[in-house]
């Protein structure tokens, strides 16, 4: 989500983003009143199309807004295409001009073009960026991004810094008005740049196949494409935001979704006008904050939004700049060093984890159950297998490492799988023992008492055996034996020895068929396992946050504890567990833990390391990188890449490329795009071939997006570890306060 400078006049009441006072905007405005509930209206600029398809699961009307009267059929059913008449079937493609400075008033950046234009002897334009809410002085212009090789030469001579290459619309289209063509190719022309769909109450409009309650404007842009644009209610509007900006089915914390809501709010109100030019107030995508219409509302961020209806964030008597981002890798950073012209004392950067204190008090550190390291005769691991036996009563006194390592006999093979199956909801073993002298004969015991014979029989086929084991002494094999093994093979159950093959005619241990029974017992969730994020302490219980609700369990007497190295399960004697780890639990038949394991990996102690993208790595050819370079700056053959500052969170806030046409400096938000990535917070790791040239450059990065203000990851973080929405949004924005829209 990105932000601009603060439109104070807006909330002081303008009328819906200042719209001109047009007979056809007052028409649409007045029937977006009557089919919205009372409140503030926003307008929203859906993604422009030659062509777009709208239907209602109910009747509906295209209104002349103009005249008020209706278009075509009244009512619509069904699906009715309008097409942009008269306008290009393609872009009238790009010109290119060299951006040079960014201005808060459009006097200032005039000055300066006018200055330029005589110093340098290039054409001056003055451009005002919606989303960024600042005036930018370009110079040149050319058919494509070489032509300005001169201009960027006699620039970078001069000594300016961050310049780069932007790419504008090549004209304006007129002309241009709307068709309509309904299911039954009813085709009707309106001479019309502008059209109102209203749909009946309790009804949405469907635009490209996604839902949108209130009105829908469809209007001609400058480019000769349609652009629909949604007529709804702010808290109407924010129902179709929240969830698309923290998704309440990954991020179920209500607290959570409630900073969502007021940050989205009061990024709204802020922004009313933004892009007063095109007809709307914000856009639908990232470049403002994402809005999915009916079709993404939840009944979560529904609450969320009910909960904090009218509130905002101010700061001096205005609605704040609101920027947020998906996750920051543990550090936000000062908005001065990523937008300029949004540097403001609430946007400064701060750590996204608990303070030491708060977090002391929320650490809790359990006592495990001993058990001895167990590894079978492939090298495998086994012990948190065998534990998790051991704690669903499968195993039973047979734990210890002299005993695993015996072979495994018919009887006590019958107890195990006759436990695993009760475990499992499966039929009860039947028949006789039968013989467990070879790995293989092992494997047909197992795979008979729990049924699996059947998978083997159906599932492998005649030539898969020998494709799956590789194994010559599997030719020896009863060909039952040798499908099962296959089987177990092809599902990953039946591991190789270090020398290869997989020893079916040698005597199976204890270790190695209980890690064969494990496996089976996960393919039919046999053990109950639960996944959740622990919270803190719970009285003398456990506290976990699992979906939307949290959970408080009681811990075992004597529990099985496993923690994690190296990404590894290991038994920990004692394991401390921090608010936001994700854990692992099974319950007893008393409904205490009797089996715990930290689920990897541990990323530190930020509130924000859930996220998948925590942390990521990435490489870059030379080549991949220029090609991304050479659209911004031009700097020819790329030579190098050097850091030359950093922010408070530690992201790269100035970056020095260096070319064989020259070098230049790339600062703030700029860097993510010229360079591609996820995020500025990164290092940096150029390659270099024999003779020294630049050949690649690996990033090591974490984080996702721009850095600035509230991390949304961090709030669900902060709010599993017990914070409300107050005590998240004050974190970020240190010093805004809570007020309702005027």
């Amino acid at each position: 989500m990105f932000s601009r400078l603060v439109v104070a006049t807006v909330v002081a009441g303008a009328a819906v983003g200042g719209a001109a006072a047009d007979a056809a905007t007052d028409a649409i405005r007045a029937l977006a009143t009557a089919a919205s509930p009372p409140g503030k209206l926003i307008r929203i600029g859906l993604e422009p199309a030659r062509r777009v398809t709208i239907r209602s699961a109910k009747p509906y009307r295209i209104v002349d807004p103009s005249t008020g009267t209706a278009v075509g059929n009244a009512p619509q059913s069904g699906e009715v295409v309008v097409v942009a008449d008269g306008g290009p079937e393609e872009d009238a493609g790009s010109i290119y001009r060299v951006q040079v400075a960014a201005f808060e008033t459009r006097e200032a950046a005039e000055a300066e073009a006018t200055r330029l234009r005589d110093r340098f002897g290039v054409p001056a334009v003055v451009r005002f960026v919606p989303d960024r809410g600042s005036w930018r002085v370009r110079l040149g212009e050319g058919d494509d991004r070489a032509s300005l090789a001169p201009v960027l030469e006699k620039l970078r001579d001069a000594g300016f810094q961050g310049i780069w290459i932007a790419e504008e619309p090549r004209r304006e289209v007129s002309g241009v008005t709307l068709r309509l063509v309904d299911a039954r190719w009813n085709d009707t022309p309106t001479a019309r740049g502008r059209l109102a769909v209203v749909a009946e109450p309790g009804a949405t409009i469907e635009v490209g196949g996604k839902g949108y309650r209130g009105v829908v404007e469809l209007r001609v842009d400058p480019q000769g494409r349609i652009r629909p644009v949604n007529w709804l209610e702010l808290e109407t509007y924010l129902r179709g935001v929240v969830p698309s900006e923290l998704g309440p089915e990954i991020w179920p914390q209500l607290e959570a979704l409630k900073a969502q809501a007021v940050a989205a709010r009061t990024y709204a109100v802020a922004n009313l006008g933004q892009f007063e030019e095109g007809g709307y107030d914000l856009c639908a995508t990232p470049r403002c904050q994402a809005y999915g219409g009916a079709s993404a509302e939840h009944p979560l961020s529904d609450r969320a939004i009910a909960a904090t209806a009218g509130e905002i964030l101010a700061w001096d008597g205005k609605p704040i700049a609101a920027l947020y981002t998906a996750t920051c890798g543990g550090h936000t950073e000062d908005a001065k060093e990523i937008f300029p012209e949004q540097a403001a004392p609430y946007l400064k950067g701060v750590p996204c984890r608990a303070e030491a204190d708060g977090l002391a008090q929320r650490k809790v550190s359990i006592s495990g159950r001993p058990i001895d390291p167990l590894v079978d005769e492939t090298g495998t691991d086994v012990t948190r297998e065998v534990a998790l036996l051991a704690a669903a009563g499968v195993l039973v006194g047979e734990i210890h490492p002299r005993a695993m390592r015996h072979e495994v006999g018919p009887a006590e093979l019958r107890r195990w799988t006759r436990a695993l199956a009760a475990v499992a909801g499966r039929p009860a073993p039947s028949g006789p023992e039968r013989p467990t002298a070879t790995l293989a004969q092992a494997l047909a015991a197992a795979a008979r008492d729990l049924g699996l014979d059947e998978r083997a029989r159906v599932l492998v086929g005649d030539g898969d055996a020998e494709a799956l084991l590789r194994d010559a002494s599997a030719a020896a094999l009863a060909p039952e034996e040798r499908r099962i093994a296959a089987y177990f093979a092809w599902i990953g159950l039946l591991r190789p020895l270090a020398g290869g093959g997989f020893g079916l005619a040698e005597p199976a241990s204890r270790a190695r068929i209980a890690w064969l029974l494990a496996g089976v017992g996960d393919i039919y969730e046999a053990f109950s396992l639960r996944e959740a994020t622990f919270s803190g302490p719970d009285g003398a219980a456990l506290r976990f946050v699992q979906g939307r609700g949290d959970l408080s369990v009681a811990v075992g007497g004597s529990p099985f504890v496993f923690g994690t190295l190296g990404g590894r399960s290991v038994p920990a004697p004692s394991l401390q567990l921090w608010p936001g780890d994700r854990v692992r639990f099974r319950r007893g038949s008393d409904g205490r833990i009797d089996f715990l394991e930290l689920r990897p990996p541990v990323k530190g102690a930020s509130d924000d390391r859930s996220a998948a993208v925590y942390a990521w790595d990435l490489r870059r050819s030379r080549e991949e990188l220029e090609a991304t370079i050479e659209k911004r700056i031009g700097v020819g053959d790329l030579q190098d890449l050097r850091v030359k500052r950093r922010g408070v969170s530690g992201r790269v806030v100035e970056l020095e490329v260096v070319g064989s046409r020259g070098t230049t400096v790339v600062k703030g938000f700029d860097i993510r795009g010229l360079l591609d990535l996820r995020e500025n917070l990164v290092v940096l790791e150029p390659q270099r071939d024999a003779q020294g040239r630049l050949d690649a450059v690996v990033f090591a990065g974490k984080g996702w997006g721009h850095g600035v203000g509230l991390c949304q990851v961090g709030a669900y973080g902060m709010a599993v570890r017990g914070a409300d929405y107050r005590q998240i949004l004050s974190h970020y924005y240190s010093g805004a306060s809570l007020t309702e829209i005027p």
